[in-house]
């Protein structure tokens, strides 16, 4: 019989793998394995239909993967819009690729990214801050409205979500922000976003930004910051369990990214938000708190909507895109029309 591991093998295995860093899975490999999941639902993979394209790396941060899906269906007289979408925490473009084929077949071109520190795109795996991701989402907006023109809409999931949120708040050239979740992370109650109780979590933050101030790159599996286990995705298991066995997903993230997302400041106060905005709110959501998000679109000052679908889980953008993609597009129809 296999000897048991102990406690202490299983925490240097984790280091020495954080050390070295999860290397960019093979593009080849990455939509075969795709492939195999639509498959299993019994679809052809839409990851098939990006056009990849880089960013390289400048002044402004490392190389970006991005993933293009240019539109195939017919829209309303006008501009194309584009979509410029963030994924979830350490997530990548291509996790959401239904969500982005079904939007350029609605006619709206779509532009997923990794960020970086995510997927195949540049700079330390999971080493980011708030302000770092935004940075890289105000670059992708840029490349897209330099070679598509305007409008460009900004859209994000989870984390992505909050990034969407914070760039809306630098006032950014952008039609309007698609956020599935959000939240403001300097406000305390944001703290409800963690696995720890919020007592616990208040009291440990100024010693979090203290550590993280001194070893930055410590690495912190994402299973001891965010709750995965009870969110499931659909084909694959527990969102923990596909942490764990996705190569191009990072389990974890740097002391210096969750002192960040603990933490970090809007440029502007939610109440002087001025770009229109879409919040996307899945009811069966075990991460964001219903009554979080509904404060938060309280604050806003408009134009705004909010549309909540209860019967859905955290992953909706993932598992149940026609559930909503139809009202996205809606919305994007009414903001261009404008």
């Amino acid at each position: 019989m296999a000897e048991r591991a102990r406690p202490g093998d299983v925490v240097r295995a984790f280091w020495r793998q954080s050390q070295r860093g999860r290397q960019p899975e093979p593009r080849d490999a990455l939509l075969a394995r795709l492939d195999a999941v639509y498959a299993a639902r019994g679809q052809p993979s839409p990851a098939r239909l990006s056009a990849p394209e880089r960013l390289e790396a400048d002044e402004r941060g490392p190389a970006l993967q991005l993933e293009r899906f240019e539109p195939t269906g017919a829209r309303p007289s006008g501009a194309t819009p584009t979509v410029v979408f963030a994924p979830g925490t350490n997530a990548y473009a291509l996790l959401y690729a239904e969500l982005l084929a079904a939007l350029a077949a609605r006619g709206v071109r779509a532009i997923g990214y990794d960020p970086r520190g995510h997927g195949a795109s540049g700079g330390r795996r999971g080493s980011y801050t708030m302000d770092e991701l935004v940075d890289d989402l105000a670059r992708v907006v840029a490349h897209a409205r330099a070679r598509h023109g305007a409008p460009v809409f900004v859209a994000g999931s989870s984390q992505g979500g909050i990034t969407a949120l914070y760039y809306a708040a630098r006032g950014g050239p952008i039609a309007g922000a698609i956020c599935h979740n959000a939240a403001d992370l300097a406000d305390p109650t944001s703290l409800r976003l963690t696995r720890l109780p919020v007592s616990v979590s208040h009291a440990l933050a100024p010693t979090l930004r203290r550590v993280a101030r001194v070893l930055p790159e410590l690495p912190v599996p994402l299973t001891a910051y965010l709750d995965l286990a009870r969110e499931r995705v659909e084909g694959l298991g527990s969102a923990r369990e596909v942490i764990y066995a996705d190569p191009s997903v990072v389990p974890f993230i740097r002391l210096r990214t969750l002192a960040s997302l603990s933490s970090a400041k809007l440029a502007r106060p939610v109440e002087a938000i001025d770009a229109p905005i879409l919040l996307l709110h899945a009811g069966r959501d075990t991460i964001f708190p219903q009554d979080l998000v509904h404060d938060l679109f309280d604050r806003l000052p408009g134009p705004k909507q909010l549309r909540v679908y209860p019967d859905l889980p955290h992953y909706m953008v993932v598992d149940h895109v026609p559930r909503f993609v139809d009202d996205v597009v809606a919305w994007i129809d009414e903001i261009v029309a404008r």
